[in-house]
């Protein structure tokens, strides 16, 4: 272990010769953000966050931050779930190379990881918010409640066909932090929901005296009848929208990253 560790700081020494000052201020950056401890709180789920993964997860994110005040967003999160699923082993994780033709955005450790993002200075605590569950170009012509529950048991259950497990980092702000957390929306109980939909179920609410311009429905658990997640057909957008209760979801982890003061990183200033 220590050889390997000798070996990698020669690396590392080595190459810092020929980097300009500049260079060498955004290695610093970064060396200083690795410094500051990322705390990490284990979940309820099983089967996904190791220690190798929580490690690796930290170390992305401190990278991150050193060059970045906003919050990791989806397709950084592609790749840093690809290099979680590397540091555990799974050596054959890899990004989706066709993503227009299939759903999922990496696979590795055997399974399609569709992934998702939410970010905000408030994340609800008892809602998860996917923004773009998929692209629905033919809500515009699901004019009815029947269209509507027609093509929800048609078209997603086909859609969700392209991926075994969907993983959403959630992000929120705070003053002194960023803190992370991994959710993972059961593919099951989606499935049951979206299979059973109704005409029943989708009306147009009214927003502020007017009336709704999209469809939306609240499905049921399908064991206990708790409304579950609510959906939103957005015409203005061809997305299809969900708000899916916590409470359902399978929580992997958290990280807490500290956020340094900018000064802190401003380590060479020009003449």
């Amino acid at each position: 272990m220590s050889s390997d560790r000798e070996r990698v700081t020669d690396k590392i020494i080595s190459g810092l010769d020929v980097l300009s000052m500049r260079q060498l201020e955004t290695v610093a950056s970064i060396v200083k953000s690795l410094h500051i401890p990322v705390q990490f709180l284990s979940g309820s789920g099983v089967g996904i966050v190791d220690a190798a993964f929580a490690e690796e997860m930290s170390n992305l994110l401190s990278l991150h931050h050193s060059n970045h005040e906003a919050p990791l967003n989806k397709k950084p999160f592609e790749y840093v779930m690809k290099r979680c699923l590397i540091a555990q082993g799974h050596a054959e994780a890899d990004l989706n190379p066709a993503p227009g033709e299939s759903a999922y955005d990496v696979f590795g450790n055997g399974e399609r990881w569709s992934l998702k993002t939410e970010a905000a200075k408030g994340l609800s605590p008892t809602q998860v918010k996917i923004e773009k569950f998929s692209e629905a170009r033919w809500v515009r012509e699901a004019t009815t409640p029947e269209l509507c529950a027609a093509e929800i048991r048609e078209r997603l259950p086909r859609h969700m066909d392209g991926y075994d497990r969907i993983l959403m980092l959630r992000a929120e702000t705070r003053p002194d932090s960023f803190v992370y957390t991994l959710e993972e929306v059961p593919k099951k109980i989606l499935l049951d929901c979206f299979t059973s939909a109704t005409p029943e179920m989708f009306t147009k609410k009214d927003r502020g005296g007017k009336p709704g311009i999209s469809f939306g429905a609240d499905f049921l658990h399908p064991t206990n009848g708790d409304k579950v997640f609510r959906m939103l057909l957005d015409s203005s957008v061809e997305k299809v929208r969900l708000w899916y209760q916590t409470k359902y979801c399978i929580r992997h982890g958290s990280w807490v990253v500290s956020r340094p003061d900018t000064d802190e990183l401003t380590l060479f200033t020009p003449a």
